[in-house]
């Protein structure tokens, strides 16, 4: 079962996200994890949706990307990450 991983965030400091990007990257990868892409013209067709920024990728379930999430390798991005940008992360398995 795939599962979908949805980052949408708002950037603050663009050098910060580029090097959180540059680091995380490999910690997904080591997860089975793949980006499927990113977008800055989130369009909000109902509701309210705060953030410009969306990211998409996929795991093998949402069990591996929570371990992904929990684990040592990207606990150590979290401060950069929350330099980078105000973020909201969703996952699901379809």
């Amino acid at each position: 079962m795939t599962a979908y991983f949805l980052a949408f965030g708002t950037v603050r400091d663009p050098d910060k996200l580029v090097e959180y990007i540059d680091r995380s990257g490999p910690s997904v990868a080591a997860f089975g994890g793949e980006f499927v892409g990113v977008s800055d013209q989130t369009q909000v067709l109902a509701g309210v949706h705060a953030h410009p920024r969306t990211a998409m990728f996929t795991f093998p379930d949402a069990a591996t990307c929570r371990a992904w999430f929990e684990s040592p390798m990207y606990h150590e991005l979290e401060g950069l990450r929350e330099a980078a940008a105000d973020f909201v992360f969703l996952v699901f398995d379809v």
